[in-house]
């Protein structure tokens, strides 16, 4: 029997594949030892062909799970020198399917695609597997599909939640289930052990714990950006990213505060005596937290004005191409960055 996984959505096949291993297991008298991995990275034709085509005196049913992974942090990371080499996939494709093809019987064989590569669906081996009986897409999810899943995964945790809040986490997640199920599950801990009167995640719960950490990244990715330390700059962009932030609602959070370093600096000039503003002040008169007044207060210190209207004029420059064609966001970033 052979199976394909495949699509970027690599959260739900993972538990596809726990799935059809505990199905194995039941069948099988639970013997784990039969169950045997291979990564696309360390692939190796020998022991490939040994585990799918050898078979013991007894026959035994055997599952073997093979990964297959495309590394785009790569790709996103090609245009930028702080980009470590990385190692590529060693699958040879047209050995691997003449293997494939004589697999026995009792052999299960689990080919798990990890990132939806269209150059590997659309080889030789990505073909036949795809016309094969049991075949299970996972793409990312996005909209309403994405709001339902972090629905049914809060109440899996005993929780509930509304469909605001579910957007409001996925504008400071993104789609990467990864991290948003880590994130629901310290939600649903925090609920449940509150001495709330009901299990229901609200907005403000989602606001005190999420936003903070996302702001906190900001605030890194700023004083990169004032202290003209371009590879922190990278890394903390990179790592928003990695963690399934969208790069429209990582624009705007940027763009959020250098607007507030601005309306900081128009404060400054306008307040005189040589007065210098104080947080509490600076968070009533722009509605925001007294602790992002303090460090936005701290941060503007770091800029002239005129850099930080070049900034923000970099930003709305973004956000206008990315909005008007298929201008890659990251793209225009890392050449922003550049620029300091």
């Amino acid at each position: 029997m052979i199976i394909l996984l495949y699509g970027a959505d690599t959260f739900s096949a993972k538990e596809k594949i726990e799935e059809l291993k505990a199905q194995f297991l039941l069948k099988n008298n639970g013997t784990s030892f039969l169950i045997s991995a291979i990564e696309s990275l360390d692939f190796d034709l020998a022991d490939f062909r040994n585990k799918v085509l050898s078979s013991g005196f007894f026959a035994e049913k055997k599952m073997v799970i093979l990964k297959i992974k495309e590394d785009k942090k790569t790709k996103k990371q090609a245009s930028s020198p702080e980009a470590p080499a990385r190692k590529e996939s060693k699958i040879e494709e047209t050995a691997v399917l003449e293997i494939i093809k004589k697999i026995p019987e009792e052999t299960f064989l689990v080919v798990w695609e990890q990132g939806g590569d269209e150059k590997f669906l659309k080889n030789d081996l990505g073909k036949y597997l795809l016309k094969q009986k049991f075949v299970y897409p996972f793409n990312v999810l996005s909209g309403n599909e994405l709001t339902g899943w972090i629905r049914k995964r809060v109440a899996f945790y005993g929780c509930e939640i509304d469909n605001e809040s579910a957007t409001l986490i996925t504008e400071i997640l993104g789609n990467d289930l990864w991290k948003i199920d880590l994130e629901l599950n310290k939600l649903c801990t925090f609920t449940i052990g509150s001495l709330a009167s009901n299990s229901k995640i609200s907005r403000k719960v989602v606001d005190q714990l999420l936003k903070k950490e996302a702001e906190e990244n900001i605030f890194k990715f700023i004083d990169a950006l004032a202290g003209k330390n371009k590879r922190l700059a990278f890394l903390t962009l990179q790592n928003e990213l990695d963690a399934g932030a969208s790069e429209l609602a990582l624009l705007g959070m940027v763009a959020r505060q250098v607007r507030i370093l601005l309306q900081i600096k128009f404060f400054n000039v306008g307040n005189g005596h040589g007065r210098s503003l104080q947080k509490a002040e600076v968070a009533e008169e722009l509605g925001i937290h007294p602790y992002v007044a303090q460090k936005a207060l701290a941060q503007a210190n770091n800029f002239q004005t005129n850099e930080l209207k070049n900034i923000y004029r970099g930003l709305l420059q973004i956000d206008m191409a990315v909005k008007s064609s298929s201008s890659p966001a990251r793209a225009m970033f890392d050449r922003l960055i550049a620029r300091m």
